[in-house]
């Protein structure tokens, strides 16, 4: 459960700067990570990033496992359009609302204790486990979404 709470701030805080987020280079070992943390959470800091979002940043840790199956994904080569037509974006979005509409106050909750609104979990969740269907084998199940968890 540790890990959930501290992945979610994670994202909440990629998410609050994407441009930050998408200019953070990751290699293909952990080399660099400890001091992208370092950089990272002073920006984010500076913005005004509570402690509590800090220190589960700080709790993080480089995954070979995961680095390894993202780099491995082929479906991030095809355009964005046939990328989302693949994966059947069109019944994410519809049972995601669905869901959302179902689970209001859980949502509201995780908002509210993690600063995270629902689409972007709802996202996540239906893009990686197609809402709780496919959950990866035991090992996929280590490590973050962001390419440096």
């Amino acid at each position: 459960m540790r890990f959930v709470g501290a992945a979610l701030v994670c994202m909440a805080v990629v998410m609050m700067w994407p441009a930050a987020a998408q200019a953070a280079k990751c290699g293909n070992t952990g080399a660099g990570f400890e001091k992208w943390k370092t950089a990272f959470a002073a920006e984010a800091r500076a913005k005004g990033v509570s402690p509590k979002a800090l220190m589960a940043l700080a709790d993080t840790r480089y995954s070979t496992g995961t680095i390894k199956a993202d780099r491995g994904q082929k479906n991030f080569k095809l355009p964005l359009g046939a990328f989302m037509q693949k994966r059947g974006a069109a019944g994410i979005i519809a049972q995601g609302k669905s869901l959302k509409k179902a689970n209001g106050p859980l949502f509201a909750s995780l908002e509210k204790r993690y600063g995270v609104p629902p689409g972007p979990l709802l996202a996540i969740w239906g893009m990686e486990t197609g809402f709780g269907s496919y959950l990866g084998k035991p090992a996929n199940l280590v490590g973050g979404g962001h390419p440096c968890l």
